[in-house]
């Protein structure tokens, strides 16, 4: 199933029946939270417990996931009415130099070491928004997520522990960006009553014997100006691509004339993606194999110079996602940059090279003699010979099959390096010795498991 459809971690029947209220008194802030309880989930699963962590003991399942995050939901609703929807005593700084303003605190020993945590780890300057999440994490996360290893896991941690705080923080940044992108209708009139809501998701739940669900454009969304933002779950992945182009060239208008086709090319290649619906589904993964597939078919038969301003969006476009939806990727997209910088343009010079001298009529003749074996597939080189004999050792990805002695007889053998992948036909001449009859495209090495994967 895409990943445009959220899983479930709580049921609207399982909420509405432990939530300690009739269904009649379910109000919009009830409603947010759940929203809220499988939107944590959902992002949790996708982008912090990933498979690779699977060894850690603080890896969470899906059943656990869920428990955590009605926990989470449980704790922050009680936060939100007995401050940000009834008597606010934590008087949010505009900056950290303002914290003495929390003075007033219970337990102020305790709570003054934990602020100072949260200094070091949040960083200065602080706006509103930053308050906000420092109070989440001071009032609610850290004590939720540690109590819950402690109780449900059985791990000894405490709230100052790396990995909590790094969960809690990521915790944070997913509820501050929910609340500013999806929860403005809801949370501008908390106390409404929300059972027509609770009650159409309820009809839906139990039509429907599938264990996912989707909150799809106008499934639920009620009369009311303050209601019209919520007409979809999350930010569909052409609306940020829109955003990203817009703030860019606000920002610096000389950009026009590179930064629209370089983001065409980049949105072109995402909406090929089944994987990738709203900006939350994207993966480090899928800016490399941009990189390193996609944009040597883009530029075949074009100038390899283009490349550079791919190179200089992408930038761009990390440091955006970091930015706008906490999105982190520079550190990989450094290292990717790093292994690709001159390999992604040399490939493309060398596929344009080949196609600059190829003799299309001697390859038609071969092609269509059927007494000639002929083979297609995407081969990596393992080892090259010299310039003089021009012999590759290939290995063809899909087929795990060698071919040690392939004859390369063309001025190109210069440009390719080992580890780079042809996606070539292959003839057997007269002598018995396998040939390079055609080649289609030229990939770097860093693009095999993308390749293998076709």
């Amino acid at each position: 199933m895409s990943e445009r459809y959220q899983k479930t971690f709580v049921s609207v029947r399982e909420f509405v029946e432990s939530w300690d209220k009739e269904i009649y008194q379910l109000t919009n802030l009830d409603f947010f939270i759940y929203l809220l309880i499988n939107h944590v989930g959902n992002r949790l699963e996708r982008q912090y417990f990933t498979p690779e962590k699977q060894d850690s003991p603080f890896y969470l399942d899906f059943d656990l996931l869920g428990s955590l995050c009605f926990n989470i939901g449980d704790n922050l609703e009680i936060f939100f009415k007995e401050n940000c929807f009834g008597k606010c005593t934590l008087n949010c700084p505009l900056d950290m130099d303002n914290i003495v303003h929390l003075d007033d605190v219970p337990d102020t020993p305790f709570m003054q070491k934990r602020l100072r945590l949260l200094s070091e780890y949040l960083g200065p300057n602080m706006v509103k928004e930053n308050c906000l999440r420092m109070e989440l994490l001071n009032f609610v996360l850290l004590d939720t997520v540690a109590h819950f290893y402690n109780e449900e896991l059985g791990l000894e941690v405490e709230e100052d522990d790396v990995a909590i705080l790094s969960l809690a923080e990521f915790i944070a940044q997913i509820i501050i960006q929910f609340m500013r992108i999806e929860g403005q209708g809801l949370l501008s009139h908390p106390h409404e009553n929300a059972q027509e809501y609770f009650q159409e998701l309820l009809e839906i739940e139990e039509d429907s014997a599938q264990t996912n669900w989707a909150i799809e454009e106008n499934t639920w969304t009620p009369e009311g100006d303050e209601h019209e933002q919520w007409d979809s779950h999350e930010e569909k992945i052409e609306m940020a691509i829109t955003r990203f182009l817009d703030e860019a060239l606000s920002e610096s208008p000389e950009y026009t004339d590179w930064m629209i086709p370089t983001v065409q090319l980049l949105q072109a290649f995402l909406q090929e993606q089944p994987d990738v619906y709203d900006v939350f589904d994207l993966r480090e993964d899928h800016l490399l194999e941009f990189l390193s597939t996609w944009l040597v078919q883009e530029y075949t038969m074009q100038d390899d110079r283009q490349v550079q301003y791919n190179f200089r969006m992408l930038a761009r476009f990390v440091t955006w996602l970091n930015q706008t939806y906490h999105i982190d990727f520079r550190r990989n997209f450094i290292d990717y940059y790093e292994k690709i910088k001159t390999d992604l343009p040399r490939v493309i010079r060398a596929l344009n090279y080949y196609l600059n001298e190829y003799d299309i009529f001697n390859t038609l003749l071969i092609r269509e003699a059927e007494d000639i074996e002929k083979i297609s597939g995407f081969y990596q080189i393992r080892a090259m010979g010299t310039y003089q004999n021009k012999i590759l050792h290939l290995e063809d990805l899909h087929k795990y099959q060698d071919f040690p002695l392939v004859k390369f007889n063309s001025k190109v053998f210069n440009e390719v390096r080992t580890g780079d992948i042809l996606q070539a036909t292959l003839f057997k001449n007269p002598a018995g010795v396998w040939e390079i009859l055609e080649i289609h495209f030229i990939y770097p090495g860093i693009a095999e498991r993308f390749i293998k994967a076709l």
